[in-house]
C-alpha cells in the first residue's frame, strides 16, 4: 500500500481507501477524525492491525483489561501516550479494568520503592482515572469485577487473565499488547481475527493426563509443560479430575502462558466449548497426542527451578492475585507459627480481596506470623532489585519463570506448604 496522499485535514487518503473494504460507515467516520482526534488515533491502529492480519470486519467487544496501569511496562513514553489521549478527552466505551501497577498503591514506602519512581507510578494512575479505567489493579479481575459471558468478544492482555476467559468462560480474546488493549476499549471493538474465530479455537493436540491425586501445586507444572510443548496450539485435556478447583485452572493457565504463547485449552467434559471431545476438536482428528504422568511433571518441575533449594531469602505468593480463599488456606498452613527473622514472605492480591480478608481477620493473622499482604502489585511488576534477594521459593508457576530476571534470584518452586515451611524455617529443603 503506498502511503503519503493527503487532504487539506492531514488525513492520508490512500491509507485510508485501503480500509474502506472492511470499515462501516461509522468506523470510516473514527478513521477521518469526524468523532474527535482520540478516536482517530485508536481506529487507525485498530484498522492497520486488522488489515495486516486479513480481519473482514471489526466487531465489538464487552469489556477490555489492560496491562499499561504498571509503569514497569508503560514508561515514560507509554505515560506520555496516556496523558495525550486523555487531554484529548479520550474515554474507554465498554467496562476496562487495570492489571497490577508497579508498586503497592498505598504501602510502596515499606517496598523499597524510590520516591521518583512512585511519582510517576501515582501519575500513571492518575492518567487511567481520567480515561475511564476501572482501578482493579488486578491480574485476575474475571474472579469479580469484570467477569465476561460465554461467547463475549473482549480485549484483554494480561496473559494469565486471557487463557482463562477463553478456557473457562468460552469467552473470546487474543492475547493483545499494551496500548491495542487501549485502543480497541476507545473504540469498543476490536478486529474480527485469531480466537474470535470458532475455527481458530478448536483443539489440535490430545493431552492424556495419567496422574492421580492431581493437586493445586500440579497446575502450574501441567500449565508449564503445555507452554513449552504446544506453541500456539490449542491442547484438549483428558482424563482431569471432575473436581479440578479455580485455583488450578489459572494456575494452569498462568504458568502456560509465561512459559510459552498458550492462549487457551480445553478440558474435555469441562471447559464450555468441549462438552465431548469431538466437540473439543471441531469434529477433527487431533495432529497428535501426548500423555502427561508423574515422570513427565517430575521432569517439568525440575526445568522450573533454578537450584534445587536451599536458604531463602524471601517467598513470593499471589501469582496470579491470591483470592481470598487462598489467603485463608496459608493462614490454616502457618496453624500460628512465625516467619522467620529475616526472611520476607509476600502475599501478592488485590485491594478487594485484602478488604475481604481485613473482615475474616486473615489480614491480622497474617501480620502477626510475619507475612506481607502486598496489594496492587506483584513480584513481577514491583522494583525488585534493591532488596538483593538470593533465593525465591514460590508456589507460582509464572514467578518461577520470571523472579530470575524481574527479582534477580534464584528460584525454587514447590507447593504452598512447601514455601510456608520454607518461609518459617528459613529453607527449602533440597
Amino acid at each position: 500500500m503506498v502511503l503519503g496522499t493527503q487532504d487539506s485535514s492531514g488525513i492520508e487518503q490512500s491509507f485510508l481507501w485501503g480500509y474502506f473494504v472492511f470499515l462501516n460507515r461509522d468506523e470510516e467516520a473514527d478513521l477521518k477524525g469526524e468523532n474527535g482526534e482520540a478516536r482517530r488515533i485508536s481506529m487507525r491502529v485498530l484498522a492497520r492491525l486488522g488489515e495486516s492480519l486479513g480481519a473482514d470486519k471489526l466487531i465489538p467487544i464487552t469489556s477490555a483489561h489492560v496491562v499499561e496501569s504498571s509503569y514497569q511496562i508503560a514508561c515514560d513514553a507509554g505515560m506520555d501516550l496516556l496523558e495525550k489521549l486523555a487531554n484529548l478527552g479520550a474515554k474507554c466505551s465498554v467496562l476496562t479494568t487495570s492489571d497490577p501497577a508497579a508498586i503497592d498503591l498505598e504501602n510502596w514506602r515499606e517496598l523499597k520503592v524510590s520516591d521518583e519512581y512512585a511519582r510517576k507510578q501515582l501519575r500513571l494512575a492518575e492518567l487511567l482515572n481520567r480515561l475511564n479505567v476501572v482501578p482493579t489493579f488486578n491480574c485476575t479481575p474475571y474472579a469479580d469485577v469484570n467477569v465476561p459471558k460465554f461467547g463475549d468478544n473482549v480485549a484483554w492482555s494480561e496473559s494469565n487473565a486471557v487463557v482463562y476467559v477463553n478456557s473457562v468462560y468460552g469467552a473470546r480474546t487474543n492475547r493483545y499488547p499494551a496500548f491495542v488493549d487501549l485502543f480497541a476499549a476507545i473504540i469498543g471493538k476490536v478486529p474480527n481475527f485469531g480466537l474470535h474465530l470458532t475455527e481458530n479455537r478448536r483443539g489440535r493436540v490430545l493431552v492424556k493426563l495419567d496422574v492421580q491425586d492431581f493437586g493445586d501445586s500440579d497446575s502450574p507444572v501441567l500449565g508449564t509443560y503445555l507452554g513449552l510443548e504446544m506453541g500456539e496450539k490449542i491442547p484438549v485435556l483428558t482424563g482431569f479430575p471432575r473436581n479440578v478447583s479455580a485455583t488450578q485452572l489459572k494456575g494452569i493457565g498462568a504458568a502456560g502462558a509465561a512459559a510459552g504463547a498458550l492462549a487457551m485449552y480445553h478440558i474435555e467434559g469441562l471447559t464450555p466449548e468441549a462438552r465431548t471431545r469431538a466437540e473439543a476438536f471441531q469434529g477433527d482428528k487431533p495432529e497428535e497426542t501426548m500423555t502427561v504422568d508423574r515422570t513427565v511433571l517430575a521432569r517439568v518441575r525440575e526445568k522450573m527451578c533454578t537450584v534445587a533449594g536451599g536458604k531463602v531469602d524471601i517467598v513470593g505468593l499471589g501469582c496470579p492475585h491470591a483470592s481470598v480463599f487462598e489467603i485463608g488456606e496459608i493462614v490454616r498452613l502457618l496453624n500460628g507459627r512465625r516467619v522467620k527473622k529475616g526472611i520476607e514472605c509476600w502475599v501478592c492480591t488485590s485491594r478487594l480481596s485484602k478488604g475481604l480478608a481485613d473482615k475474616m481477620g486473615y489480614s491480622d493473622k497474617l501480620s502477626a506470623a510475619g507475612v506481607r499482604l502486598v496489594c496492587d502489585t506483584c513480584c513481577n511488576d514491583a522494583p525488585m532489585k534493591n532488596w538483593k534477594f538470593k533465593l525465591m521459593a514460590t508456589n507460582s508457576g509464572k514467578f518461577a519463570r520470571y523472579a530470575p530476571v524481574n527479582v534477580g534470584s534464584d528460584v525454587v518452586f514447590g507447593s504452598t506448604k512447601q514455601c510456608i515451611d520454607a518461609a518459617v524455617k528459613g529453607e527449602f529443603p533440597t
